[in-house]
């Protein structure tokens, strides 16, 4: 019985469900059980951030599924209700979180593809825009169980997978000067990679397995925070410093957080209050001492926002 007991917990500390993970995370661009390792090098400047919170989860139903809701800025996060291990509820969050995000991409290709010498690839990048924003509202008007789930998720894969060959062919062609836009090869990437892991997590729901494993997620998503905070630190105006400096100290500490994950019961792992964000109103710089507005649109840092908030997902 004790041995049973035993592998049932090292069971448990491998294996952990979205909300856990979400309450670990909160909102914040460098908050992944950060805020417990205030001697870690580099945390006295991301303090000088302000507080976020993503609040309590508020009840939805969507698709005929219970859905929670978290304050994600602009938008909200969708998460599976507490507790629940329900592969079509997982699914119906999921898609809801995951289709906003690769509409944004797709958003983000087309702003940065200006010029009538990009009007083809700016074209496909509405396309996508377009079915996924149908998609979702087609999430929204269906009703899914365990008998239909599946078929809906392997629709989302198509257009995942679709959206995935663009962002590769496109980040070959920056790369061997083919096309000359203004997204980074990186970024085609991380894209690219997030979509993937996305695809992947939907096979997995599809054979009724919600659970997360810890030795996946941590180093994933501290990849994926590390490079959104890079993304961040390059977008900014080199005159906003601090901002500037926040970005890559949260990039840094997060590289190696993925080099060596923390033990599930190291303090930086532990669910906490979010002390520190990189979402950062234009309005509020100049407590930064910013004499003048953030020079990143708004919907560029909510999009590096929310997957904080999500809880690596």
């Amino acid at each position: 019985m004790e041995n049973s007991l035993s592998a049932n917990t090292r069971l448990a500390e491998r294996l952990v469900t979205r909300r856990s993970l979400m309450e670990l995370a909160g909102v914040t661009l460098v908050s992944l059980g950060l805020a417990g390792c205030k001697s870690l090098p580099g945390m006295a400047t991301l303090a000088a951030l302000p507080q976020a919170d993503v609040g309590l989860a508020t009840g939805q139903t969507i698709a005929g599924v219970p859905v929670g809701a978290l304050n994600g800025g602009t938008k909200p996060i969708y998460v599976a209700p507490p507790g629940s291990m329900d592969p079509v509820a997982h699914s119906v969050a999921d898609t809801l979180f995951w289709g906003e995000q690769l509409m944004e991409h797709a958003m983000f290709f087309v702003m940065l593809m200006p010029g009538p010498e990009l009007a083809g690839p700016r074209g496909e990048a509405e396309r996508f825009q377009r079915q996924f924003a149908d998609h979702l509202t087609r999430l929204r008007g269906s009703r899914l169980d365990r008998s239909n789930y599946g078929a809906f998720n392997n629709t989302t894969i198509g257009l995942a997978n679709g959206l995935i060959s663009y962002k590769r062919r496109m980040q070959l062609a920056q790369e061997s000067g083919q096309m000359r836009s203004l997204v980074w090869p990186s970024f085609f990437d991380h894209t690219a990679n997030e979509a993937q892991r996305f695809v992947g997590r939907l096979a997995q729901l599809n054979i009724g397995n919600a659970t997360f494993d810890r030795r996946e997620v941590v180093p994933f998503w501290a990849d994926k925070m590390e490079e959104h905070s890079l993304f961040v630190a390059h977008l900014l105006d080199p005159d906003e410093k601090a901002l500037k400096t926040a970005a890559e100290t949260s990039a840094g500490l997060f590289g190696k957080m993925e080099a060596a994950p923390p033990a599930s019961k190291d303090p930086c792992s532990r669910p906490h209050k979010p002390s520190s964000t990189l979402r950062l109103p234009p309005k509020r710089a100049s407590r930064l001492g910013r004499s003048k507005a953030s020079s990143i649109r708004p919907s560029r840092t909510m999009s590096v926002a929310r997957p904080c908030g999500l809880g690596m997902r």
